[in-house]
């Protein structure tokens, strides 16, 4: 049983010769391919109510009007021109709105190795640094930013699932409907495109927000169709 998040991800598997209407039984040679929503959605809507009740992050920092960026990938923090690119467009967004950067470790360490002392210096100086979050502070983050940037597959779908447009710090991205219906934008490690992208998903007001990943209700229905295929 192949359940996909996504209609891309049922064309994907189309694409590589599966067969979308195959008649039971079902097994490896005969597969039953569903368009079924993200289970990760589903996740996102339970913990967003756990998150309003608990998180008193945004209360505690006092942010108001501010983007919420993350790096993480090794393409990005293990290379320093890319890391350096990367940064250097939010120092020049932060002087435009706040940036808040919550930053893992590893990312800080390769920061103070990478980065010259003085481009490190103005790096602390203009971007709102702050340490690791939990899950629900993530959340809270997310729903509470204007925009957010960044470099993780999965805040590009939370940035959606919470109607924030996206910045994608990568060449690429897994959920390509979310740029091709104006969600998100690809900059890579590119500082002006970077800015630029910040810049015009600002400006932008209307935007749509299609049910890509379902209804909330995808484990449900996954759980459904194993027990039915196994009765």
């Amino acid at each position: 049983l192949l359940f996909s998040p996504t209609e891309s991800g049922v064309n994907n598997l189309q694409a590589e010769g599966f067969q979308l209407d195959n008649d039971p039984p079902h097994n490896m040679d005969n597969p039953k391919v569903y368009h079924c929503g993200d289970v990760m959605y589903d996740n996102s809507l339970h913990f967003s109510k756990l998150s309003d009740e608990r998180s008193k992050i945004i209360e505690q920092l006092g942010f108001e009007d501010f983007a919420l960026a993350t790096v993480h990938r090794n393409d990005n923090t293990d290379d320093a021109g890319r890391l350096k690119n990367i940064l250097s467009a939010f120092v020049t967004i932060a002087d435009e709105a706040q940036v808040v950067f919550p930053a893992h470790p590893r990312t800080r360490k390769m920061m103070e190795q990478l980065l010259e002392p003085d481009f490190f210096n103005t790096v602390n100086a203009k971007l709102r640094i702050i340490e690791p979050v939990s899950f629900l502070d993530m959340i809270a983050l997310e729903k509470n930013a204007k925009l957010i940037l960044t470099d993780s597959g999965g805040v590009q779908k939370e940035a959606f699932y919470f109607k924030k447009p996206c910045v994608i710090l990568r060449p690429q991205t897994e959920w390509v409907e979310l740029v091709e219906n104006g969600n998100a934008m690809i900059a890579d490690a590119d500082e002006q495109r970077i800015i630029q992208a910040y810049r015009q998903l600002s400006a932008e007001k209307e935007k749509t927000y299609p049910p890509y990943y379902g209804d909330g209700h995808a484990a449900e229905f996954i759980c459904s169709e194993i027990l039915k295929h196994l009765s």
